[in-house]
């Protein structure tokens, strides 16, 4: 893990945040914002792949930079505010309300705790959507 140092009230740093390494064994690029899940079949503990209900429980946090077709990248954030991509049409949200993940998709939706579906709550909204497309939207990951 990557941490920085804790800085007090009036730092210039920028917030905490925690990183994880990881391959990317989705199959295609992965772009800046997605969130992904670590894949429970690879043996080397670090392939990570796109969110599937399979792997809903191992979430991984969410890439903060593009990551290549099967290359590694040491910019997972798994803890601490990161743009990520949501999707806010059919059920907008505001700050404060926790976003899951949805089977198959790049993205983050509003979820009630009917919708979870055995989801760790993981992903906080800091910002408003309501936008038809998936767009980059301020989230806190507590993934670990």
């Amino acid at each position: 893990m990557n941490w920085k140092l804790l800085h007090g009230i009036g730092s210039d740093d920028g917030p905490e945040k925690c990183y994880l390494t990881g391959y990317n064994g989705t199959g295609a690029a992965v772009a800046a914002g997605t969130p992904v899940c670590w894949d429970s079949s690879a043996a080397d503990v670090r392939t990570f792949v796109a969110p599937a209900t399979a792997s809903f429980k191992l979430v991984a946090g969410v890439a903060e930079e593009a990551v290549g077709t099967a290359e590694y990248t040491s910019k997972i954030v798994a803890y601490g505010p990161v743009k990520t991509l949501t999707y806010g049409v059919g059920t907008n949200f505001v700050p404060g309300v926790s976003l899951i993940l949805v089977n198959g998709k790049t993205y983050l939706a509003y979820g009630t705790d009917g919708d979870l579906k055995g989801q760790l709550p993981v992903f906080v909204a800091l910002a408003t959507n309501a936008t038809a497309t998936p767009s980059l939207t301020k989230v806190f990951v507590r993934a670990i």
